[in-house]
């Protein structure tokens, strides 16, 4: 029974965070796409849509997804270079699939999106926001 218990935390756990990044990730597209639009380069413009993102996402997963009580302090110092990881992995990602792979900046970054999305969820479950510890 602890099993089925453990793991329907998780599926909650997994959802809150699918949800909370799906926010993340509208504010990013919809910010690459307008740049876009402007005539931004799609790298940069990729760039600055996760660094958007990353804002709205450490708040939502603080407070929606990991519902951690571990201070903000510790928190913010535990996402900083988690999210450079992540900004780092979207840009070189994003950079090798745009032009070469797919000639389609969104299709690109939906690839690198979703690679992203499983590299954040491990870093912060087990480094940021440490749903079994509060420290």
């Amino acid at each position: 029974m602890a099993n089925a218990a453990s793991l329907l935390t998780l599926v909650k756990l997994v959802l809150r965070f699918l949800v909370s990044g799906g926010i993340a990730t509208a504010v990013h597209w919809t910010a690459l796409w307008g740049l876009i639009l402007l005539q931004v380069d799609a790298v940069l413009a990729s760039s600055i849509g996760a660094f958007l993102g990353a804002i709205v996402n450490y708040f939502l997963q603080y407070f929606f997804t990991f519902k951690t009580k571990r201070q903000h302090k510790k928190a913010l110092l535990a996402y900083a270079p988690a999210v450079l990881v992540s900004w780092l992995l979207n840009l070189v990602l994003f950079y090798s699939l745009y032009g070469d792979v797919f000639l389609d900046p969104l299709v690109a970054q939906v690839v690198t999106t979703g690679v992203v999305m499983v590299v954040n969820f491990l870093l912060y479950k087990k480094v940021v926001f440490r749903a079994k510890s509060n420290t």
